[in-house]
């Protein structure tokens, strides 16, 4: 399939709507139709010693901004691309609206918002919008995930609803509950489903000492004993579904794996909830429209400069402090950039190429860095001339080789997608993350990263087709064109990706930073950073809390709040549910004398 053909007969006339006519038949060109050229800005000046360089304009560098900017700082955000957002940006096709209408927009990803998140919702709270709302208002609820199967296995929808357990006192009808659930949720085989509740109250019960002490270092798919159990147990609780990006189950601790489920449960319990929400929501726009203008925007009037085109190269350590960073510009030229503080605010990848020897030297953590495992997870849109039938939310295409999540934009947009963006024939986009880009698909044999671009959009198009066959047929006709994530281009050996995502391996907790370093002047903020909330895997929330922590450092480093208006940098707690308090005390005690968990059998 050309980005003009298959596999719809699109004719070619309509390459306009998928990329600029040069480069329509290899791939899309790479470039956000709104992006605006950089202007050279030095680092913002104070007289006091409080000029601080935020190195990154993802969630966790605008976090950290956002917090230092409220406190009385200068703050520049320095960021080598023309927008802000990192991996939450939205995309755009290059001069693909016509009449008026935006051009047509692309999401990394589904961007959910879930319940148990807390310091990223704060933080929208705190983004004003015209007419005395925020940017919280702009979320909305997803109340359906569908399971979609392929022919002879059944599609079921379920609802995102409250689960009320009748005891979390009682692990016995605690496990019974939760075997419910899953059977209700999963399919999986009833004997299967009690295992796991099992396993599940087993984490529920644990101490910390042995979260972090044993749990931290076991294999997800180990500790749920997946090798021995269905397909269907495989790949609804092993895994196969893929929702939350970062959690790969056959690599992914059984600690970090624990947090994620203990989270969802609760939110579905009603417990910990944020305002006590929907546990899904997405916003109701373009993720750069709803959220990240506004943010931008909302930072520059509280002072905030942007440098963007800048791609931070070296940190230059001089007596145990940062004395400056140097910067390429767009155009190739260098630029010193002076500050007082540093904030470190990109992926783990590519923090790694700015720690020198001498950085290395002064704080090993930075070195240990270079242990993260990292994945691709990216997306890819399709464009429809009518809504597609049937999809309501969220679907988990269970049988998919590349673990492929996807959601119907303009069932949650509030805009009429037709009249806002496009060419004014594009009533549809289907958002699709591919989260396995190394186990061969059904068209070619080969896996994502070893296709063209355009293979790769037509085995997408093959595995959906096939899950929503009997129940929400996609048609061919249906398709007016197609637009893979720009982060993903073609090299000589396949496809290569610009940003990768970090991975939570067991054992990783002991490769992550804190948001300190060992160098006075020099924070970290991002998604890879060590954070003590509820969850700790790799996402928006755990950026944003990232970025807070950052800031708070930045503050104690600097002596306190300035003329800001709040005097703390505040993270949230996850919940703890108060009935499991006596048995995680008698865990602890058994975790000292050397004995294993009550639950710990055969």
């Amino acid at each position: 399939m050309s980005e003009a053909a298959e596999p719809s007969a699109v004719p070619r006339r309509r390459a306009l709507l998928l990329g600029a006519a040069a480069g329509a038949a290899a791939g899309l060109t790479p470039v956000a139709a709104r992006a605006a050229r950089p202007t050279a800005r030095p680092a913002s000046r104070s007289s006091d010693g409080r000029r601080v360089a935020v190195i990154g304009a993802g969630v966790g560098g605008l976090t950290a901004a956002h917090e230092l900017a409220e406190r009385g700082f200068a703050v520049t955000v320095y960021e080598r691309r023309p927008v802000p957002g990192g991996k939450a940006r939205s995309l755009y096709v290059p001069h693909s609206g016509t009449g008026g209408r935006r051009d047509l927009p692309g999401e990394h990803g589904h961007r959910g918002v879930f319940g148990f998140y807390h310091n990223l919702p704060d933080t929208l709270r705190r983004i004003p919008l015209p007419g005395g709302k925020s940017v919280h208002s702009r979320l909305t609820p997803v109340r359906w995930i569908d399971f979609a199967r392929v022919p002879g296995r059944p599609d079921f929808p379920v609802p995102v609803d409250r689960w009320a357990p009748p005891s979390l006192a009682d692990a016995n009808l605690l496990i019974a509950s939760l075997a419910g659930l899953l059977r209700e949720g999963t399919r999986v085989p009833p004997w299967e489903a009690l295992f796991f509740a099992k396993q599940a109250v087993m984490l529920l019960t644990s101490c910390t000492e042995r979260r972090f002490g044993q749990w931290e270092y076991v294999r997800w798919w180990d500790f749920i004993r997946a090798d021995g159990m269905s397909e269907d147990y495989q790949k609804f609780l092993g895994g196969g579904v893929q929702l939350l990006q970062a959690l790969r189950a056959p690599v992914a601790s059984t600690r970090t794996c624990g947090q994620g489920m203990e989270s969802i449960l609760y939110d579905l319990a009603g417990r910990g909830s944020d305002a006590g929400g929907p546990f899904d929501r997405v916003f109701d726009a373009p993720t750069s429209e709803a959220w990240l203008d506004p943010w931008a925007a909302h930072l520059r009037s509280l002072g905030v400069r942007f440098a963007f085109g800048r791609t931070v190269e070296r940190l230059d350590l001089r007596g145990g402090r940062i004395a400056s960073a140097t910067a390429r510009t767009a155009s190739g030229a260098t630029e010193r950039i002076d500050a007082d503080w540093f904030v470190v605010a990109v992926p783990a990848d590519r923090a790694g190429r700015l720690w020198n020897t001498a950085l290395r030297s002064a704080d090993p953590r930075l070195a240990a860095m270079e242990g993260l495992r990292h994945t691709w997870c990216s997306g890819i849109q399709y464009y429809l001339r009518e809504q597609a039938p049937g999809v309501r939310g969220h679907v988990l295409h269970v049988d998919s080789p590349w673990k492929l999540a996807s959601i119907a934009q303009s069932r949650v947009w509030s805009a009429p997608f037709d009249r806002t963006w496009g060419n004014g024939r594009v009533r549809e986009s289907l958002s699709v993350v591919i989260s396995d880009w190394d186990t061969p698909g059904i068209l070619y044999g080969k896996p994502a990263r070893r296709c063209t671009r355009a293979e790769a959009a037509r085995e997408v198009w093959a595995q959906m087709k096939a899950h929503l066959a009997d129940h929400a047929p996609l048609d061919d006709a249906l398709l007016e064109g197609w637009y893979l994530d720009e982060a993903i281009t073609e090299g000589d050996d396949g496809l290569r990706d610009d940003d990768p995502f970090l991975m939570n391996t067991a054992g990783s907790w002991d490769l992550r930073p804190e948001a300190t370093t060992a160098v006075g002047n020099l924070f970290l903020a991002a998604d890879h950073v060590r954070t003590y909330s509820n969850i700790d895997f790799a996402s928006m929330e755990t950026a944003n809390e990232a970025g807070r922590r950052a800031a708070g450092a930045v503050l104690a480093a600097a002596g306190g709040p300035g003329g800001g208006s709040r005097a703390e940098v505040r993270t949230f707690r996850g919940y703890e549910a108060p009935e499991f308090a006596a048995a995680r005390a008698l865990d602890r005690e058994r975790w000292r004398q050397g004995l294993r968990h009550v639950l710990d059998v055969g």
